[in-house]
Order: C-alpha cells, then sequence, then structure tokens
C-alpha cells in the first residue's frame, strides 16, 4: 500500500508528487469544500485519470496537518493487491433511503468483498435506514464510514463519486481480495443523566413522547436556563436510545425542534418503545471516548496500520473547540506515528460498536477505521 496526503493551497496541490499514483487500484478520498474547488478536483483527476475518486463536504478536514475547515484534502490510497469498486445512487426523499442501501449493496456483489465504506448525504439521507438494508445485504462484511457534513449550518451537504458532485448522493466503495485487513472502534465519551424515559410516540427521526409527555417539553425541563438555546443547544445534549434485546446502544444528536407540536428532530431514528436517557460530557470525557475508539480498533488489527480514516461529530468539534485536535492527537499515539491519518467531521457515523456486530448508524462518537495490506500470502503475525 502506497499512502500520500496532498492538499489545495489556493493554486496548487502540495506537495504535488504523484507519479506512479494513476492506476485502478487508487482510492481518492477528498474532504472539505467541494463546491468550491470543483477546477482543484479537476486538476487532480486530470494527473490520475484511471483512479477512483469519492469524498464529501465536512463540519471540518482531518489530515495530517491537523484540523481544518473549508479548504480540501486529498489522500491517496494505492493497493497492490486490493481491487475497489465505486457505486452511487440518488436518494430524492429520506423514505428511499432502504432502498437506496439495498441497490448499493447489490450492486457491490459479494465475491471477495471485505469492506464497504459509505460517504452519504447529511441532511436528506435516513442513515439509519441507509446502514441496516446494506448490513442485510452484507452481514458479515465491515463496513464503516459516515454522513456529509456542512459546517454548524445544516443547509445543504455534497458527496462525489468520481466525476459526479451532487446533493442527496450515497457513495459506497467495495474493497475486494483476502490481502486487506481492516478494524475499527467507535467510541463517544458521553455520560447519561436523569432518568430512563419510555419512547412513547416517535415517527422515524422525529421523537414525539417520553413517558407521554411532550419530547420538547422534557428536553427543556433537564437542559434549564440553556433551554432556550435550542436547537443549538442540543448539540451538547444528545440521547442516548437502549433498545430490548440489543446489547448495544445508539446516541443520537438533536438536529432540530417543532415548537407547533412539541418534538424533537434528531440524526438517526428514534424508534418507539425504546427506553431514551439524555447524556452530557466534558472535554476531557470526550477526549477520552476518542482514545477508547483508538485502543478497541488498535486491538483488533492483524497487521500495523498503514492508513486510518477517522469521523467524528460535529458535536464533538462544536463542543471541544479549539481542543478538537487533542482528540486527533490521541488517536494518532495509539495508532503510531506511521500511520497516516485522514477524514473528516461529520453529520453522524457508521460502524459496529463492537468487533463482529453490524453496522449502525451513531452520533457524538469517534469512528476509527484502520486499513493495511498484506503483500505476501503468510498470515499476517
Amino acid at each position: 500500500m502506497n499512502c500520500v496526503q496532498t492538499h489545495w493551497d489556493g493554486a496548487t496541490w502540495s506537495p504535488c508528487e504523484l507519479s506512479g499514483l494513476n492506476h485502478s487500484r487508487t482510492l481518492v478520498l477528498l474532504f472539505g469544500d467541494l463546491p468550491n474547488h470543483v477546477e482543484a478536483i479537476q486538476t487532480l483527476r486530470e494527473k490520475l485519470p484511471e483512479s477512483i475518486f469519492a469524498g464529501c463536504t465536512t463540519a471540518g478536514e482531518i489530515s495530517s496537518w491537523g484540523i481544518t475547515e473549508g479548504g480540501l484534502v486529498a489522500t491517496l490510497i494505492q493497493f497492490e493487491r486490493v481491487d475497489i469498486r465505486l457505486v452511487s445512487t440518488q436518494v430524492a426523499r429520506r423514505e428511499e433511503s432502504h432502498r437506496a442501501g439495498l441497490e448499493l449493496a447489490q450492486q457491490l456483489g459479494s465475491e471477495s468483498l471485505g469492506f464497504i465504506m459509505v460517504l452519504s448525504d447529511g441532511m436528506s439521507v435516513n442513515g439509519s435506514e441507509l446502514t441496516r438494508a446494506i448490513t442485510k445485504i452484507h452481514p458479515k462484511v465491515a463496513i464503516t464510514g459516515g454522513l456529509a457534513g456542512d459546517g454548524a449550518r445544516f443547509e445543504q451537504t455534497y458527496t462525489l463519486a468520481n466525476d459526479k458532485l451532487a446533493t442527496h448522493q450515497v457513495v459506497a466503495i467495495g474493497f475486494y481480495g483476502a490481502a486487506l485487513t481492516v478494524s475499527y472502534g467507535s467510541r463517544g465519551g458521553w455520560t447519561p443523566f436523569g432518568p430512563i424515559r419510555k419512547v412513547t410516540s416517535s415517527d422515524g427521526n422525529i421523537l414525539k413522547e417520553l413517558d407521554h409527555e411532550s419530547a420538547l417539553t422534557v428536553y427543556r425541563r433537564y437542559l434549564g436556563e440553556q433551554g432556550g438555546d435550542l436547537p443549538a443547544a442540543g448539540l451538547r445534549y444528545p440521547l442516548e436510545i437502549i433498545e430490548d434485546g440489543k446489547q448495544t446502544t445508539v446516541v443520537r444528536t438533536l438536529l432540530a425542534i417543532n415548537e407547533q407540536d412539541g418534538s424533537v428532530i434528531f440524526a438517526g431514528d428514534i424508534p418507539k418503545g425504546a427506553n431514551a436517557r439524555l447524556m452530557r460530557a466534558n472535554a476531557e470525557s470526550l477526549i477520552d471516548g476518542a482514545t477508547e475508539a483508538a485502543e478497541v480498533c488498535k486491538q483488533s488489527e492483524q497487521a500495523g496500520s498503514e492508513v486510518a480514516i477517522l469521523v467524528s461529530c460535529v458535536g464533538r468539534r462544536l463542543l471541544l473547540r479549539q481542543l478538537a485536535d487533542e482528540e486527533i492527537d490521541e488517536v494518532t499515539r495509539v495508532l503510531g506515528a506511521n500511520t497516516l491519518v485522514c477524514g473528516y467531521y461529520s453529520y453522524g457515523e457508521i460502524a459496529p460498536f463492537a468487533v463482529g456486530a453490524c453496522a449502525e448508524l451513531h452520533n457524538q462518537t469517534m469512528t476509527v477505521t484502520s486499513l493495511s495490506e498484506q503483500l505476501s500470502d503468510a498470515p499476517p503475525a
């Protein structure tokens, strides 16, 4: 595996040594302000016409240069024995998300498929249904990725599928062959508080009632003075969802409120009948969560990490502020200095919570995916 990282400095790609990287087994991951850097992307495509391009807009780019925003970072991963394939589809309405997941999963096929990376529009797609559909077709395949971001604006997000930059688009990249080794970890660092309440009314990602009381009323009571700052304050107080029969929980980020009916809109589904509990965190606990995600990833590695793709939630960055670099530094420390780090801040993270479990949509987590390539037929040490 050959990994190179470059960024657009406003006039050129720097560093720009790309010789030997133009190949069908080269994946070019682009994270940043894609709509305002179309010419820069085209310049890179002209240098790498045979390579596969994928990417999305962000709430901040993660790279070896730290965290940036409004720029454009490209990470080139060239495999020697691993084949890669990109598929994409449009999702006009959230209700089409499950269909989109099934379509993408079927297009990828199954023969020698070892890993799927998903990059989805962050505003128009139900990430829970999308992920559920892909895992239905490929329950034993490692699946990670995330939803695109738009800073803290939550207005419009884009994904890139080779030469197609579009909203309402989901991209999936399949990785094929026994030479690929994948490990992952996903943790949050949030602590539940207050009583456990029953979701008595919900519709997809819209929470209507907790214990037969308006969800907005419950939130405002527990947030006190901060309740007047909703929905912005909600990024600091996500919701833990506990479903009967599931050994793991998921966290959901508050996106919007409806003053008319008292409902609260989240970034992922809130199943009726599930239990729910508010959560909170401080900078130290979030950084500890990122460290744990990297440690979980490291523990399941079969070979040393060569490149790590980090997807962290916009809510974490807004809470951490200038300390956000510290969670990236901690992940890099755990994985090792020889690991090239790339990624972005998202509107939702896709990964299994536990090794061997099916992927789910998470919010407010740091998700780490480590890739390496075995160049001989001998089993990894």
